[in-house]
């Protein structure tokens, strides 16, 4: 097993897909400083944006270091990312898939924010990611996934979203949140907060529109083909799960319990 990064370094960019000239790629990334993102899809790309999502969820999944990392889903009806669910017996992976779920859950995450803001970070730690350069407690991400068409909102109110998606990146929190384009035209407030919030990424007829919002060197896509990120999501998983250490996850004398982490 390759030795872990002990830096516990969010990755600078999220994965897309790939940048095509005849024998040449070019890996396209959008910056994760910004929090995450909107992707919004018509009927006709949902699955082709489903396997850019799996695909990069899989991706951090397997390259950063185990236990850094836990994926969260809000999301009702059938499911939709079916090669991450086995990684929810290894507590990498969870769902939320009906509205008392949702809160309990919003809440869980509300709190990690709120308490990190309060007792990690300060001026020589702004954020989690260098937190996790300087700290010998290391903090775990979370890459939360949010199907806006089924995220409860009148559960929650519009001051608890705004200062959680505002606040969430700082503490090490990330946001991608989906749905289909309609989804623009709701006028629930909460809603609006979101998509206002973050950068988007459409897709339509199979065809992503890349804007200088999600990838500052546009420019490149007049001689290059975009082809959307979706890989080997089996082997992925397989790899994710290999470097889980599964036999320390079910052994209850190595479960411990967070220890008060207040920067003095």
């Amino acid at each position: 097993m390759a030795e872990k990064d002990e830096n516990y370094a969010f990755p600078w960019g999220f994965h897309l897909g790939d940048l095509h000239k005849g024998n040449e790629t070019i890996p396209l990334y959008t910056l994760s400083s910004d929090g995450g993102f909107c992707l919004l899809y018509d009927h006709a790309s949902e699955a082709k944006a489903d396997k850019l999502l799996e695909s990069l969820c899989l991706e951090l999944l397997s390259t950063m270091p185990h236990e850094s990392l836990k994926v969260d889903l809000f999301d009702f009806g059938r499911k939709k990312f079916y090669n991450l669910s086995p990684l929810q017996y290894v507590q990498l992976y969870r769902t939320a898939y009906d509205t008392k779920m949702m809160s309990a859950l919003f809440e869980e995450l509300e709190e990690t924010v709120i308490s990190r803001h309060k007792e990690l970070l300060c001026c020589n730690r702004p954020t989690i990611n260098e937190h996790n350069q300087k700290s010998k407690l290391k903090k775990m991400y979370h890459l939360v996934l949010i199907n806006l068409e089924n995220f409860p909102t009148e559960e929650l109110e519009l001051r608890r979203i705004k200062n959680f998606v505002e606040s969430a990146v700082q503490a090490g929190v990330y946001i991608i949140a989906f749905g289909n384009q309609k989804i623009e035209e709701n006028e629930s407030q909460t809603i609006q907060t979101i998509l206002e919030h973050f950068k988007k990424l459409r897709v339509t007829e199979g065809e992503f529109d890349i804007t200088k919002e999600i990838f500052e060197f546009v420019e490149l896509l007049e001689d290059h083909d975009f082809k959307s990120l979706d890989l080997d999501k089996g082997s992925l998983m397989q790899k994710t799960l290999t470097n889980a250490d599964i036999e320390g996850l079910i052994n209850p004398e190595n479960i411990k319990l967070e220890e008060n982490t207040k920067v003095k």
